[in-house]
């Protein structure tokens, strides 16, 4: 046990809110001058970045909902309802373009919204193949709708979300705006101006819109010191921080990330989450706190590695102005653990508490923003620097609900990820909920929730016993599944010694990393990421390189063919397209 008394570590509760108290006031959202150029936010440029590289495949950038509305539904007023969400929230308006070697927001006017019911006898099928529609980040709407008619009383709306223009907050803002605009039109029939039913539904005027929080953060990065000591922060924290979380899979890891997953669900049992609070509050620190860190004991144990990092999501609302907007808002803190075998779990809990502070307390640094300063080796295989994330809600969201309408919620088609693995633990009326969602191209399912069991396991355990120390909680922790199953495979070094470029088109690709990366010549064997490149590096390379032959090069390319040679064999392929060289198969092929 530490030698910290009782008195003292009750302080660390406070260390967080004293911090608050203390710090000057945050400036508030200017309006940003819509003359210029509207630069997209961090997180946008990274979900951004994310479509680019994976193409209309990865269903993890979209948020689908469907809701089966039974009784007499006003479709007029529900129209009118949706197009004056779209119309309060600019972001469902937007579209994004380079400009000036920047990602940019263009904010389309508000068109007429409609609406119109179809009939079907398959509404899965149907309603299957909408959410699976591609989205065009340079045209199209960020949110779109379908209505499905069953019966005359009985429909299915579907409204599906880029991520880019939505979160888990957002949401709760859609729902409850969207019953009380179309109660409003309910009542005025003949009525279907925005701004009108706005006022009639009470809803106040949003004092700021998306694009003009992007600006202001833009702003703040801009400034050479106002993230400089959260900067110093993190890079002390990560220095040498491993590449990966090598959790022994079902299946290698393959060259391209899946987005196709599952999860599993269970509930931590009330005598255990009745002794994590108690252990919370002997030591000063939350449940949170006590949850995450045996999950990090348990990814420790899994991953036979002691330097471990896991991701925290967090919603990034802490200004006024951004509670009730739609928009994608969600932060990233990579949290380290070092785990030292001798150590009891009581002290690891409390470093893993102060950890939480100082993240928190740094927590306004956008995580796109952070993996531009690292500078960390990119890969398709698998996301930079945080693999696992740990998202915690204290209730789940708020129901659709409709005057005069039985709304029900439907569950998802399917389910898709943007992680090799997420633990979310949501608080309900007197249960948490554990959910743990996964790519199914590394893991099968009676793996992962074999693992939820494991977690389940270690929590009632360290619960009851923090004095055990971190070795023998790990020992104990059980690693699912066989024991031969294969290690998850990183991809295999190169090096840049080798032989030089052969060839123009290597040579033009050579030259074109080497003036953007700063570097000396390069062998046709050098990988990109491994030699400095970025996210936004690789897509300045896809402009370069498109400016360069005159044919367009995406941005998946890059991170697709990342070496050398391999980039240069596909770019030789796309110019023989390009110039009729190519069979009409191969021209069929994916660019």
């Amino acid at each position: 046990m530490t030698d910290q008394q009782p008195e003292a570590k009750v302080d660390l509760l406070h260390e967080w809110l004293d911090r608050m108290r203390d710090a000057p006031p945050g400036n508030a959202v200017p309006r940003a001058d819509r003359t210029a150029p509207l630069r997209a936010s961090h997180a946008q440029q990274g979900m951004w970045l994310a479509h680019q590289v994976a193409g209309d495949g990865d269903r993890a950038l979209t948020a689908p909902h469907a809701y089966r509305l039974t009784g007499p539904l006003d479709v007029d007023a529900l129209a009118a309802a949706l197009g004056a969400v779209v119309a309060r929230h600019e972001v469902l308006r937007t579209n994004f373009t380079m400009q000036q070697g920047h990602l940019c927001q263009v904010i389309a006017d508000q068109a007429p919204f409609a609406l119109v019911p179809e009939d079907t006898t398959d509404p899965a099928e149907a309603r299957r193949t909408f959410t699976r529609l591609p989205f065009d980040l340079e045209r199209d709407s960020l949110l779109r709708t379908r209505l499905f008619r069953l019966a005359p009383d009985e429909h299915i709306l579907v409204a599906v979300f880029h991520h880019i223009a939505n979160d888990g907050w957002s949401m709760e803002i859609f729902h409850q705006e969207l019953a009380a605009l179309y109660a409003a039109a309910v009542s005025l029939p003949s009525v279907t101006d925005p701004d009108v039913l706005t006022d009639v539904a009470g809803l106040d005027e949003l004092a700021v819109q998306y694009p003009d929080f992007a600006a202001w953060q833009r702003a703040l990065a801009d400034d050479g010191t106002e993230h400089k000591a959260a900067l110093d922060h993190w890079r002390e924290r990560l220095s040498d921080v491993p590449a990966l979380l090598d959790l022994p899979t079902d299946r290698p890891r393959p060259p391209s990330r899946s987005s196709t997953g599952d999860r599993v669900e269970h509930v931590i049992p009330a005598a255990t989450s009745t002794a994590v609070a108690a252990l919370a509050t002997a030591q000063g620190t939350t449940r949170f706190a006590v949850q995450f860190a045996a999950f990090q004991a348990l990814l420790a144990a899994w991953s036979g590695q002691n330097d471990v990092v896991a991701g925290i999501t967090t919603a990034d609302r802490t200004l006024p102005e951004t509670g009730p907007l739609i928009g994608f808002f969600v932060n990233v803190l990579p949290i380290r653990a070092r785990l030292t075998p001798d150590e009891t779990f009581a002290d690891f809990l409390s470093r893993t508490g102060r950890g939480l502070v100082d993240a928190y307390k740094y927590g306004d640094l956008p995580f796109e923003l952070l993996l531009e300063k690292l500078d960390l080796p990119r890969s398709a295989g698998h996301n930079p620097l945080v693999q696992v994330t740990v998202a915690s809600h204290q209730e789940l969201t708020a129901p659709l609900a409709l005057p005069g309408v039985t709304v029900e919620h439907l569950p998802p088609d399917g389910l898709d990820v943007h992680e090799d693995l997420t633990l979310y633990l949501t608080s309900g009326d007197s249960d948490v909920l554990v959910h743990l969602a996964f790519r199914t191209d590394l893991f099968d399912r009676a793996t992962i929730d074999e693992l939820a069991r494991a977690y389940l396991r270690l929590l009632d355990r360290v619960a009851a016993q923090p004095t055990l120390s971190v070795s023998e909680l790990t020992a104990q922790a059980a690693v699912p599944g066989p024991a031969g199953r294969p290690a998850a495979q990183s991809e295999p070094e190169t090096t840049d010694a080798g032989t030089p470029p052969q060839g123009p088109v290597e040579e033009l690709v050579a030259a074109v990393w080497s003036e953007l990366l700063g570097s000396g010549p390069l062998a046709r064997e050098a990988n990109f990421f491994k030699c400095g490149g970025t996210s936004l590096a690789a897509t300045r390379v896809a402009n370069r390189l498109s400016e360069e032959t005159g044919i367009r090069v995406p941005v998946r390319a890059v991170f697709r063919h990342s070496d050398l040679a391999a980039l240069a064999e596909h770019l030789t392929g796309l110019i023989r397209v390009a110039a009729g060289l190519q069979t009409k198969a191969a021209r069929g092929a994916d660019a």
